[in-house]
């Protein structure tokens, strides 16, 4: 059971993903790359746990969350009057974006964090 908690930030991330990528394609038939890619690349980074990348992983989710934050609140701005509707959307909104946040946050702190050894030699390097 702990293991799988130091896996939560990138299982919510692939989560989001997912749900992006079939909500586009159920809605209008298209399919969404760019989702699936990074679907793939978190996925790849439950195995190689690869320090730089996920800083950076964890740094652009969380300016994309960040981002859709300020969407939603500038979506619910629009709205005439402070209706259920808006109150719905700014609820749900904060609500998957500040997680998302929260994640990315966790997310950064795993990996600067983790203690480098460098005397092994990395499963993605050939040394001849």
């Amino acid at each position: 059971m702990k293991r799988i908690l130091k896996f939560i930030p990138e299982i919510y991330f692939m989560g989001v993903g997912m749900f992006w990528a079939a909500e586009n394609y159920f809605a209008s038939g298209n399919v969404n790359y760019i989702a699936l890619l990074i679907v793939w690349l978190l996925f790849l980074q439950l195995f190689y746990k690869n320090r730089i990348l996920g800083l950076t992983y964890g740094v652009a989710l969380g300016f994309v969350s960040a981002f859709m934050i300020l969407a939603v609140n500038s979506e619910v701005s629009d709205f005439e009057s402070f209706t259920p509707e808006a109150i719905q959307l700014q609820l749900a909104g904060w609500g998957i974006f500040g997680t998302g946040l929260l994640m990315a946050g966790a997310m950064l702190y795993k990996f600067a964090t983790v203690k480098v050894n460098y005397d092994e030699e990395s499963v993605l390097t050939v040394t001849y």
